[in-house]
């Protein structure tokens, strides 16, 4: 990927230098997105009609190029005019092959002043440059899921219902390849009875496409200089079972992650029972409450993120691949994601520090860990996503002295998982039950019954969040999930001022400016403590603290720096810390979506045992309003909130964050799949 080269006019319009155009006219930018897009798509006519509905609803809009992000903001202003204090919620998708720096985005922003309320957060959380999907949230009811690659491959991993379409971006003459039968047959297939579209030009190849792909032509005068441009809507018999209600999977959904609609609650349904009250539950029943759904959440012990979520800090980061996967585009995404959702829900409590954005060094301990590290930085150019920092400079930004080369995440940072767990059940829909260990579940008379060693529930829908223990129940059993004990240490400084180890000329405890990674971590101080950890023991379940996993970590810890070293002279008993038990699955990979039904689709898709290219055309069998959002590891705080939003558009019918591809690589369904070919069952 490349940033876009851009020249600035004296009227403060940019132009391509890739294609000779501008990006918005001459005459007025801003009064042209108002009568193309807004004017003939009739925005203001449906927000007016759909601010009077009731039931929650998102209002899908795409665009073919983002370019400034103009056509957004200006839709940003006119959302919030009527439906600011509405539940219904803005879903903006749009795509980018060659991406305005984050300077040249600013600047455009500084044209059009009365966009400020929006534009603000977009150059905030303006993504820095990736291939794949990125969400930017703008306020509680808006967000942008922004695509870096090519039009027509970027819809054509997309799941959604698109109400509008703007078909913008440079001068069919310019840039003919974005103009392609390919892109109009995603626009055909994410378009419903309903939908509509405008776009700037009316050259006749634009015009020809959207009538072979089903929609009407009609001509109106252009703007500016523009003698016509063109708008239209869906032909209703040429858009083949696609109603208002129906939501297109994507082009590239795996026939088994085709869940029949008959399977797929229905979104009246809403209420909802979370398994677990750690990160995972905790952001999910937010969500959902959110939504307007009735959440109750069971917790097996007596308070709130009582597991690995209970930790003292917890780290947000990410590892880039040394070359492009799809997993390495779902942490990258998920990372970019996470640091914007916890600036946005955690930067402003009074006297609570739960986030805090110090940056995080990731260290090369060893020659080999050096060249991948390189490597990283090599298979991402241009992205300010991260910087290598010699010793000398990563010793400058630790404050400590580094003798290892470094990447430096300057947008990554800490959280208090517990705090963040609390704010988070905070809501008016949640209602959280503590010491209720579910025993059991099963499906009856279209709800779930969720039974308890006290209590019995009943919900239209469950999400399991409680980690390795998910697999217990019948449904689950199938689910790859292997319990990773870890223990993290930290130190008081009260306790080294006991040692005599802190004078009056030194009266803190060692402690970087920034979150250190290496074989293990270490974060700034926080209310005195110096957190560090963790260790790893692989299917160990034992929560009980343990004195010699304080010299482990501790050894680990003097590996970072030697400012450490002084530590040795504290005797282990005077360490405190925890010890919990994390998930993951044998791919590494977190369970996100539907909880498949493992006998049936073993009986279903037998056929693989012998013919892993057996061409199967029946959808899967899913359990019916049951689904999962676990397994995400050491990395949860990273991956958990744009998860959480994955699982909520699954079960909204929502645009999917994420492309199809990797939705597929998440599903619970992947592990009986995986298992057919390899004839495991």
């Amino acid at each position: 990927m490349k940033h876009a080269d851009v020249k600035w006019y004296e009227s403060g319009t940019p132009c391509s230098l890739q294609f000779d155009d501008v990006y918005f006219s001459t005459d007025g930018g801003l009064d042209e997105t108002r009568y193309i897009f807004l004017e003939h798509n009739r925005l203001e006519e449906r927000f007016a009609l759909l601010a009077h509905e009731q039931q929650p609803k998102a209002f899908v809009i795409a665009e073919t190029g983002f370019g400034t992000g103009l056509n957004f903001l200006a839709v940003c202003q006119m959302w919030d005019k009527y439906l600011a204090n509405t539940p219904h919620k803005l879903e903006f998708i749009s795509t980018e092959k060659y991406p305005l720096t984050h300077g040249d985005i600013e600047r455009a922003m500084k044209t059009w002043p009365e966009l400020t309320p929006w534009a603000a957060p977009l150059t905030e959380n303006y993504p820095k440059m990736c291939a794949g999907f990125q969400k930017v949230i703008i306020n509680k009811n808006i967000s942008l899921l922004l695509a870096f690659g090519d039009a027509a491959d970027s819809f054509a991993q997309i799941a959604a219902k698109v109400d509008a379409w703007f078909l913008d971006g440079f001068a069919p003459a310019k840039n003919p390849d974005i103009w392609s039968p390919a892109l109009f047959t995603q626009v055909q297939r994410l378009s419903h009875t309903e939908t509509t579209y405008a776009t700037f030009t009316a050259a006749r190849v634009v015009r020809d496409l959207l009538a072979e792909h089903g929609f009407t032509v009609v001509k109106d005068v252009g703007f500016g200089v523009k003698r016509e441009m063109i708008y239209g809507c869906a032909v209703p018999e040429k858009i083949p079972h696609r109603t208002v209600n129906h939501q297109s999977l994507s082009a590239n959904t795996q026939v088994w992650n085709k869940v029949q609609k008959s399977q797929q609650n229905e979104t009246q349904a809403r209420t909802a029972t979370i398994i677990g009250a750690g990160l995972s539950g905790a952001h999910t029943a937010h969500a959902l409450a959110k939504k307007g759904w009735k959440v109750t959440v069971l917790e097996q012990e007596a308070q709130i993120a009582s597991g690995a979520s209970g930790n003292f800090q917890g780290v947000i980061y990410t590892k880039p691949a040394s070359k492009e996967t799809k997993e390495d585009g779902f942490y990258l995404s998920s990372f970019q994601y996470a640091v914007q959702h916890y600036r946005h829900h955690f930067s402003e409590i009074q006297n609570e520090t739960i986030w805090k954005q110090t940056g995080l060094l990731q260290l090369a301990q060893t020659p080999e860990d050096e060249t991948r590290l390189k490597a990283v930085l090599e298979n991402n150019p241009g992205s300010d996503l991260m910087a290598w920092q010699t010793p000398e400079q990563a010793s400058e930004v630790s404050g400590l002295n580094i003798q290892q080369a470094a990447l430096f995440y300057p947008d990554s940072g800490w959280v208090n998982p517990v705090k963040a767990c609390h704010m988070l059940l905070q809501h008016e829909n949640i209602l959280t039950q503590c010491n209720q260990k579910v025993t059991d579940l099963f499906h009856q008379n279209s709800q779930w019954v969720i039974t308890t060693e006290t209590n019995q529930y009943t919900s239209d829908i469950v999400v399991l969040a409680s980690a390795w223990e998910s697999d217990q129940f019948s449904q689950t059993q199938h689910l790859n999930l292997t319990p990773i004990r870890g223990q993290v240490s930290r130190l008081s400084s009260k306790v080294l001022k006991s040692n005599g180890l802190l004078s009056d000329q030194k009266m803190d405890i060692p402690s970087p400016n920034v979150v250190i990674c290496s074989d293990a971590y270490v974060t700034p101080t926080d209310e005195g403590y110096l957190n560090f950890g963790a260790t790893f023991d692989l299917k160990d379940t034992n929560t009980e603290y343990r004195t010699e996993d304080v010299e482990k970590n501790l050894e680990k810890l003097k590996q970072i720096s030697d400012d450490f070293t002084p530590l040795d002279q504290v005797a282990t008993e005077e360490f405190d810390g925890r010890a919990a038990v994390r998930c993951i699955t044998n791919d590494r990979l977190p369970v996100v979506g539907q909880i498949n039904d493992h006998p049936a689709m073993i009986e279903q898709y037998q056929k693989l045992r012998k013919d892993k290219n057996w061409k199967y055309t029946d959808p899967g069998k899913y359990h019916t309003g049951l689904y999962a959002n676990l397994g995400h590891g050491s990395k949860g705080l990273t991956t958990i909130p744009l998860c959480t939003d994955l699982l909520c558009a699954i079960i909204n019918e929502e645009p999917l964050p994420f492309p199809q591809p990797l939705v597929d690589s998440l599903s619970p369904t992947r592990f009986t799949i995986k298992g057919l070919i390899r004839n495991k069952f």
